[in-house]
This record gives C-alpha cells, sequence and structure tokens, in this order.
C-alpha cells in the first residue's frame, strides 16, 4: 500500500466502508437538495469553492460541487485533504496551504488548482462512523474562528441527516420522488434565509471572516432545518 494512503487509513475502515455502503452514495449524480445546501455554504462563509466529499476504500468522491476550478469526480484518497479531515472529531483548517502541509496527504493536485485555503468538517453516521466531508476551499489564505469552525460543524451534522433522511426513504427511487419533494420545500425558506444572511453581512473587509453574532444568527437557522429533519426521520 503507498505509505501516504496506509496513514490516512482508520483502524475501523472495514466497518466504515460497510456504513458508507447503506447510503448508496458513490456516484456523482447531482442531487438539487445537496448542491442548494453546498452553494448557501460557500456564499455563506464567502469562499470560492465547496463540497461534500465521500470518502470510498482508496478514493474519494466529490458530491454536490461547487465552483471548483477544475471539474473533479474523483481524486486518489491520499490526494483529498477531506482523507485526514474523517480522522478527526472537529474541524479541520488549514489556513494557508503555502505555508504548512497535511501530514498523510499530497496537497498538489490542491496547490495546481491555486487553493491555498481548506476548511472541512467531517460527515458522522448516528452510529459513529465518518463517511466524508463538508469542506470549503478558497484561493487565498484566511483565518478561520472558533465561530466560524463551529458554524461550519453545525452545517456539517445537517448534511448527515440530509444523507440519513435520502437513506430512510431510498437515494432515487420513484415512489419517494414526491416526498423528497415536500423535504425540499420545507426546508428550501430556511436555506433562502441562510442566502439573505449571507448577502446581508457581506462585508467590505478582505479577511471575510463571520462575526460571533453572526454566525450564532446562522446556526440558528440551520437548527430549525436540523430540527425539521429530526422530526421527519421520527415519524413512522
Amino acid at each position: 500500500m503507498n505509505p501516504l494512503l496506509a496513514s490516512l487509513i482508520p483502524a475501523n475502515d472495514d466497518a466504515r466502508l460497510r456504513a458508507l455502503d447503506r447510503y448508496q452514495l458513490l456516484d456523482a449524480r447531482s442531487e438539487k437538495i445537496l448542491d442548494d445546501v453546498v452553494a448557501t455554504t460557500a456564499r455563506l462563509f464567502r469562499v470560492s469553492n465547496a463540497l461534500i466529499s465521500i470518502v470510498e476504500k482508496d478514493t474519494v468522491l466529490v458530491k454536490a460541487p461547487y465552483n471548483l476550478p477544475e471539474p473533479i469526480e474523483r481524486v486518489p484518497r491520499e490526494q483529498s485533504l477531506c482523507s485526514a479531515t474523517i480522522l478527526r472529531d472537529d474541524t479541520t483548517v488549514f489556513e494557508n496551504l503555502e505555508q504548512s502541509s497535511a501530514p498523510g496527504v499530497d496537497i498538489s493536485l490542491v496547490r495546481r488548482m491555486g487553493l491555498r485555503f481548506y476548511a472541512g468538517h467531517t460527515l458522522r453516521t448516528p452510529d459513529g462512523h465518518s463517511i466524508g466531508a463538508l469542506c470549503l476551499l478558497d484561493g487565498p489564505p484566511r483565518r478561520f474562528t472558533s465561530s466560524e469552525r463551529s458554524l461550519l460543524g453545525h452545517l456539517a451534522g445537517l448534511v448527515t441527516r440530509l444523507l440519513e433522511l435520502r437513506r430512510v426513504l431510498g437515494a432515487h427511487a420513484g415512489a419517494t420522488v414526491s416526498l423528497w419533494e415536500l423535504v425540499y420545500r420545507a426546508i428550501s425558506e430556511q436555506l433562502g434565509r441562510l442566502g439573505a444572511l449571507a448577502e446581508r453581512v457581506m462585508p467590505d473587509s478582505p479577511s471575510r471572516q463571520l462575526s460571533p453574532a453572526v454566525a450564532q444568527e446562522a446556526g440558528a437557522i440551520v437548527g430549525i432545518i436540523d430540527q425539521f429533519l429530526v422530526a421527519t426521520l421520527r415519524r413512522p
């Protein structure tokens, strides 16, 4: 095994991959509900790129990409910063990849695309398996505050909840299309509120950081969406 890849394999990887199989995520098919969440996340944090990554056995699937510099469906696991992200419980941040490296990860692809900032938070299933990450990428370096890290964690939890609901309803089953439409309509208003918040607080400062107050307001909106999804999952 590639030494780089070996350092990115958690001890429970076989069980993690079995958990991943239950979600039927291993294709790059566009799904509007996920695309909208990722796009809203990118606008909220004012970064140029965002995505959901799904960490497979040897590769990482790029799901719901937003504005990536290159069209990419999969990358080798050892070339994805998300492979390192799933090894941690908290938010993984590299504020300037020109001045730091990611242990065990070949970041040549990220650098080639001109991306120097990365923040990602693991997508952890209800039974504790890390199947991927919600990731932010940007060209210029930037500071990423504790309140921003917390908000990204809340958004990653929201994505995980959506994936769990997707698993319960069925990934692409025709009989569940109408149910997905109901779910989408129910959360689209709140996603719109997040988008409006992003537009309203667009700062003149080049730092682009969210203030703690704005991060808290955004977190409250994410909480409303999450409560709806929890209630939906509990329905018989």
